[in-house]
Formats: C-alpha cells, structure tokens, sequence
C-alpha cells in the first residue's frame, strides 16, 4: 500500500494542531470542530452539488480560452485524463483518484485547519477571502508548465471561495470535499481537449 504524498504533507498540519490540542486537554469535539471534521446534514451536500455544477461551469468557460495543447501538458492535472473514455467506470475512477489524491489533503489543509482559524480570527469574509487567495498560490505552479494556461486560474480562485463558504455553512469539510472531488473528476474528463 503506497501513501499519497500530498494528502501526507496536506493533513500533517491538522494533525499536530489534534496532537498539540489533546496534549492540551482540550476538548478533542471541540478540536473536530474547529477542524470541520464533522458529518453534515444533507442540504450542506445539496450545495456542494450545486457549487459543484457550478465549478464545471466556471471550467467550461475558462478552458476554452486556453490552447487546447496546452492542457494536455506532461505534467498537468488533466494530461493524467487524456485518453480515457467517458464509461461508469472511469468516471468512478477519476472521482476516486481525485477525491483521495488531491481534494481530501486540499480540503483537510485549506478549509479545515486554515480556512476554519482564518473565519474565526478573522471574521467569515476577510478569512475565507484570505483562505481563497492562499489556496490559490500552489495552483500558480501550472504556469510553469505554459503561461497561457492563466486563465485556468479563474476556477481555483472562486472554487476556493466556494468551498470555504460550504465549510463555513456547515461546520464541515465535507461538502467541500465532495464539491472538489466532483468538479475536478468530471471537469478533467468531460473538458478535454
């Protein structure tokens, strides 16, 4: 069994902010909470569905604005996709591989321990802004792959936003987690080139 590197380096600061806090005696409810490692009810998964719809769109709009060789780069999230036939079962493959390689670390790291201390220093505004703009500079790194891949950039922007709002509506991860799993499986299948 092999560990994925960046759910490791993504979950690692949770996990001593939990090892930290219990050797504290806090409340360990308490520290779930601030973490949004919580369930959720099932209107906070309604709207990570619609969020999600609404990142495949945000996708559908801004990849045709870049060369369509350029998404395919060696590299690239999408280039892993290319090929693939759209069938049940690598839809179920992409939705697996996303939600456990890339959105869970993403969702742990960036709306649960930052996004959730952010909103609580911050205020919900200025720290899921915050939280956001921070999500975004690991994304600034496809620009070294092609620089006309900036209009990608769009998505993860708002997205970031979109998926801190679910978190802070729900005290939960969850929907988050899900609404990323979806629009980067679907939207790398559906939108290649």
């Amino acid at each position: 069994m092999t560990i994925n590197p960046q759910l490791l380096i993504f979950s690692l600061p949770s996990l001593i902010y939990l090892l930290v806090q219990w050797r504290r005696q806090v409340d360990l409810g308490k520290v779930r909470t601030d973490l949004g490692w919580r369930g959720c009810r099932w209107p906070d998964l309604a709207w990570a569905l619609l969020v999600a719809g609404v990142g495949l769109m945000l996708a559908a709009l801004t990849y045709p604005l870049v060369p369509a060789e350029t998404l395919l780069v060696p590299g690239s999230a999408m280039s892993h996709y290319a090929g693939w036939e759209i069938s049940l079962a690598t839809i179920t493959l992409a939705i697996l591989r996303e939600g456990l390689f890339t959105a869970l670390g993403e969702e742990v790291f960036f709306r649960g321990l930052l996004g959730g201390w952010l909103n609580r220093r911050l205020g919900f505004l200025a720290g899921n802004t915050l939280q956001s703009l921070i999500f975004l500079i690991p994304h600034l790194l496809i620009l070294l792959l092609d620089l006309r891949l900036w209009p990608v950039l769009i998505a993860p922007l708002i997205l970031g936003w979109l998926f801190g709002w679910l978190r802070y509506r729900s005290d939960s991860i969850l929907p988050g987690w899900l609404a990323h799993t979806l629009v980067n499986a679907l939207g790398f299948l559906l939108l290649q080139p």
